[in-house]
């Protein structure tokens, strides 16, 4: 899918989001909305699951809930300055401080509400690829970080080095991680 670099610099709460939503928080934005990307997720052949959530329960603990789905890779290309084009894991432009940067995700597909003004919740939010748990991502990073910072520090940066300048188009290629079971 086409998109553009919106953001070098900065904390992240998701990798890529439709343009005029989560723009402040993520590395790429795109034009389609997150249901036409579901759509061509499952036109292609791949089995959604469910977004991850969490919640403090009454003790005072963390239940992390993992998100489900098909394991998928994602792929960034770009022409770079000298014309060349240039291609590479989406998650090498996100760096994680203490820690090794997410790098696997799955096709979680969203929630599904029954509401008249956008029953597709990413389609309201505009979540693309998350990394921070919303509970609504179409992919999801499979580690569940809760989206409070009074719950969990923000640790995800834009790898400022790694990208290209704002502004730079770019396209977005989502491919299965394994081939289908026989």
């Amino acid at each position: 899918m086409p998109g553009v670099v919106a953001l070098r610099e900065g904390w992240l709460e998701q990798v890529v989001c439709q343009q005029g939503t989560r723009d402040h928080e993520s590395l790429i934005t795109v034009s389609m909305p997150p249901s036409s990307i579901h759509a061509a997720l499952l036109l292609a052949g791949l089995t959604p699951g469910r977004p991850g959530h969490w919640r403090v329960r009454d003790d005072g603990s963390l239940e992390l809930v993992p998100p489900t789905g098909e394991a998928v890779l994602i792929d960034v290309e770009w022409i770079d300055a000298a014309g060349s084009m240039q291609r590479g894991p989406l998650s090498a432009w996100i760096k994680m401080e203490g820690a090794a940067a997410p790098g696997a995700f799955v096709f979680a597909g969203s929630v599904m509400r029954d509401r008249a003004v956008a029953p597709y919740v990413a389609d309201q939010s505009g979540s693309v690829v998350g990394l921070v748990t919303f509970g609504d991502e179409p992919i999801a990073s499979v580690a569940v970080v809760p989206d409070r910072a009074d719950i969990a520090e923000p640790s995800l940066k834009a790898w400022t080095e790694r990208i290209p300048p704002e502004g730079t188009a770019v396209t977005v290629v989502i491919r299965r991680a394994a081939p289908p079971a026989p």
